[in-house]
């Protein structure tokens, strides 16, 4: 009998869709007998330790991380590289003491740049092996990819949670030089074919940093009064006071079981085009979808737009955003499928990272 594999995942606190993503993972491991401990910091960490109570868990460094509704958002965030960077290398030192102390096995990181290790076997998670840069600073591309290439280059591997043929990620995954594994969909959802649709419930899902996060709130709920129809809007927050509302039910924060419910129920979903969202809908085959791009994030501006010109989900920007169109157009389109979903690779890329040896 082989020993038992001690596997430490981290996770990244940028919204809630790094943890969620990461809940197949973590049950595969457990089904593969692995001792896992979690690491992060924030919401993320919060999440995964309410869906893992048993397991133990460690606080990282935060990127800390701030966000503008007037500065444009890769400029923001370029502007906070150097403390990023800071905050990568204190991850790692974190990293190599939990790994010595704790004698992990093997480190699964998701968009955690520090997240890697000289002892053990690394393996990085993330959609954006390509950076995408707004027209304004489109000049830097080749060079801010260059440096997160070799970021994810001390990673034994980069797992990209996509299907390698027909990629809904598109130039945002193609792999260059890297040692690239295709894992497929990610998803803590499981769709229940008892589960039946209400054709009048409308219902807008909320996540992702803030200010931007308060912002869609805001601007869905004074435009949800104004129709009519079954309004349901989750906030994503884990934290916070209850709302309440004549014509809308809020919600702060369901458990997956829940959540996975109420998203099936759904007729049609007012959501970001977060990767880790449209994943959970992929994997539910939802047929109406309604996109509004965090402004100035171009993967989810870009994700949108692919999604949009094959006419399965309609992307709508922020500033631009009429829900009255929307629910007119939305008609047209055709929706998710998820007959891929039967193509489940992960567990054949866990077998691979728990057998392989760190390489230097």
């Amino acid at each position: 009998m082989p020993s038992q594999k001690h596997v430490l995942v981290a996770v990244l606190d940028w919204g809630l869709g790094h943890a969620t993503r990461c809940v197949p993972i973590i049950r595969e491991l457990l089904k593969q007998h692995c001792k896992v401990t979690l690491a992060g910091n924030g919401q993320s960490l919060q999440l995964l330790h309410q869906e893992f109570p048993m397991l133990e868990f460690h606080e990282l460094p935060s990127y800390k991380v701030s966000y503008s509704v007037i500065t444009p958002f890769m400029l923001k965030i370029f502007l906070q590289l150097p403390k990023f960077l800071n905050a990568i290398r204190a991850e790692h030192i974190e990293i190599e003491k939990l790994v010595a102390q704790s004698k992990v096995d093997v480190v699964i990181s998701d968009n955690r740049y520090g997240c890697w290790s000289t002892q053990v076997p690394s393996v990085l998670i993330t959609h954006q092996v390509n950076i995408i840069m707004p027209p304004m600073l489109s000049w830097l591309s080749r060079g801010i990819n260059y440096f997160n290439h070799q970021l994810i280059k001390r990673f034994n591997l980069c797992w990209v949670p996509d299907f390698e043929s027909e990629r809904i990620t598109g130039s945002l995954t193609t792999p260059g030089e890297l040692n690239i594994r295709f894992i497929g969909m990610l998803s803590r959802f499981e769709r229940n074919e008892n589960i039946s649709t209400d054709p009048d419930l409308v219902l807008g899902v909320v996540s992702g940093p803030e200010p931007q996060r308060q912002v869609l709130e805001s601007m869905l709920e004074k435009q949800m009064v104004n129709q009519t129809g079954s309004f349901v809007l989750v906030r994503g927050i884990l934290n916070g006071k209850e709302r309440q509302h004549a014509s809308i039910k809020f919600i702060n924060h369901l458990p997956a079981i829940e959540l996975n419910e109420l998203i099936q129920k759904a007729s049609i979903i007012i959501t970001r085009s977060g990767y880790s969202t449209i994943m959970d809908l992929i994997k539910l085959g939802k047929k109406k979808v309604i996109l509004i791009p965090t402004p100035g994030q171009t993967e989810q501006e870009y994700l949108a737009e692919v999604l949009d010109k094959k006419r399965i989900a309609l992307s709508q920007s922020q500033s631009e955003f009429d829900l009255a169109t929307a629910l007119t157009k939305i008609k047209h389109y055709v929706g998710f499928e998820d007959s891929q979903q039967q193509a489940n690779l992960l567990p054949k890329a866990i077998i691979e990272l728990l057998e392989m040896k760190r390489k230097r």
